[in-house]
């Protein structure tokens, strides 16, 4: 099945934006990963349905070095994102790039 893959984009922590509609993305799948920056990062997109169930993935990896950039690419399927998709980035000029559809 062909996905029209879209990119959303974040400097340090928060929810992540879509780079050209700036609507926050949420509901959807990750295909891949950029990120820059020293530390541990967590994106999550979690949601709770009626009768306390949650759904949804949390994504967690460490860079440990100025000149590493996280390159993550997902299965055919990816990883589903329940609710907002939010970063926590170790740093607030750690930047982290998402590529979702």
């Amino acid at each position: 099945m062909a996905t029209t893959l879209r990119e959303g984009y974040i400097v340090g922590s928060g929810a992540v934006l879509d780079v050209t509609s700036s609507v926050t993305v949420a509901d959807t799948r990750i295909r891949a990963i950029q990120a820059s920056g020293i530390g541990t990062f967590l994106i999550t997109g979690v949601s709770v349905d009626p009768y306390g169930n949650k759904n949804g993935s949390n994504i967690k990896f460490t860079l440990t070095t100025a000149a590493d950039a996280g390159d993550i690419i997902l299965p055919d399927v990816g990883m589903v994102m329940n609710g907002v998709v939010k970063v926590s980035a170790p740093t607030s000029a750690a930047t982290v790039a998402i590529f979702y559809g």
